[in-house]
């Protein structure tokens, strides 16, 4: 990390927010990757490592595979979850990706990460290679009898259930706990 890669990467992203939409695609041509790359792992500020993780997703996507993956051991929960995105999508990339290393990655993330929002998130981002990687499938499955997260679990039996992609918000599944643990509670007990 050299002072200067975190100056020319302050620089860039005040440049890029203060540009209107249609004129950031020029400044686009010239984004200093090795700098938000380097910024993207090493910035004090936590905003300005999210946004470097940002712009690399959308126009370094290819080359920051490895800065998406270190960046996934972020202490700031936010920062790893735009690199869960950035390592995920398909949307900017040029190349395939590489499916197997993803979900890799993203096994370790559901078993480990201290965040049940970006756990949660990774239920819906491995939910996307259900058909392209067995490993996905059986890591939801886990999920849905192990974490200690309640919503978690929930989310994650119902895309083993149901083989479908889609995963609820956290908040929705939260709430749909909640009413079922309300419901459960107001049952008279069989036998009192």
């Amino acid at each position: 990390m050299t002072p200067s890669d975190l100056q020319l990467a302050n620089d860039f992203v005040r440049s890029w927010a203060a540009l209107a939409p249609q004129r950031r695609v020029r400044l686009g041509k010239q984004v200093p990757v090795a700098a938000l790359q380097t910024a993207a792992l090493s910035h004090p500020d936590l905003g300005m490592r999210r946004y470097c993780l940002f712009l690399l997703d959308h126009f370094a996507n290819d080359q920051s595979a490895d800065v998406f993956r270190q960046a996934l051991r972020d202490p700031v929960a936010t920062v790893r979850e735009i690199a869960l995105h950035g390592l995920a999508c398909e949307r900017c990339r040029v190349a395939e990706l590489d499916v197997g290393d993803v979900v890799s990655d993203l096994m370790g993330m559901l078993a480990r990460d201290p965040s049940a929002e970006v756990r949660h998130k990774t239920v819906a981002v491995l939910a996307r290679f259900l058909d392209r990687d067995g490993r996905a499938r059986d890591a939801i499955g886990r999920a849905a009898t192990a974490d200690p997260d309640s919503a978690i679990r929930r989310v994650a039996q119902a895309v083993a259930d149901t083989g479908q992609p889609h995963v609820r918000r956290r908040k929705a599944a939260l709430r749909d706990v909640r009413r079922t643990e309300r419901a459960r509670n107001r049952r008279p007990q069989a036998g009192v």
